[in-house]
């Protein structure tokens, strides 16, 4: 992975983490006001600009990540097959994370946003059961990015074997 690409990525990782942990820490005081109609306004606040935030860094790392596996491949050459299970894994997490974060953002918070702007009738109850749920899979979002991060630092290039050198030359 090019340094510049390295940097693009951790910027991506970072602006998700961040977002998402704001957003965690901001959803107390929304759910603490007692009215159902002021909470949805407050929360529309944050999640407007979190979708966009969350959305992109998402599509970043991805596309940011497939490139690095394309420079990994060549770095390796035939030997890239010992990396499979390790790729596996982060692949996995990779999906994961990806199907939780548009949960949130499309499954949840969208539908928020889109009913604040609709002026649609709030539903206390069904308000308070979204929030949980936007809290819970925020929350495991966050684990799903951090341990993927922990998992794709464990990827980074490791210099290939080396080859065989000559035979030093009698002296």
């Amino acid at each position: 992975m090019s340094p510049a690409l390295r940097t693009v990525h951790l910027i991506a990782v970072a602006v998700y983490l961040i977002s998402t942990v704001a957003l965690l820490v901001r959803l107390p005081s929304i759910v603490r006001n007692p009215d159902p109609a002021t909470q949805r306004r407050l929360l529309v606040r944050w999640l407007r600009p979190y979708n966009v935030l969350s959305v992109g860094a998402i599509g970043v790392l991805i596309i940011s990540g497939a490139s690095a596996l394309t420079d990994l491949k060549a770095l390796y050459g035939p030997a890239y097959v010992r990396l499979i299970w390790p790729l596996a894994g982060k692949l996995a997490l990779t999906f994961l994370l990806t199907m939780v974060a548009t949960y949130v953002s499309f499954g949840l918070a969208h539908r928020i946003v889109r009913a604040e702007q609709g002026r649609l009738p709030v539903d206390a109850q069904q308000l308070r059961g979204m929030l949980g749920r936007l809290r819970g899979a925020a929350l495991l979002a966050l684990a799903v990015a951090l341990w993927t991060s922990w998992v794709g630092r464990g990827l980074a290039p490791v210099p290939a074997p080396a080859a065989a050198s000559a035979p030093a030359a009698p002296s």
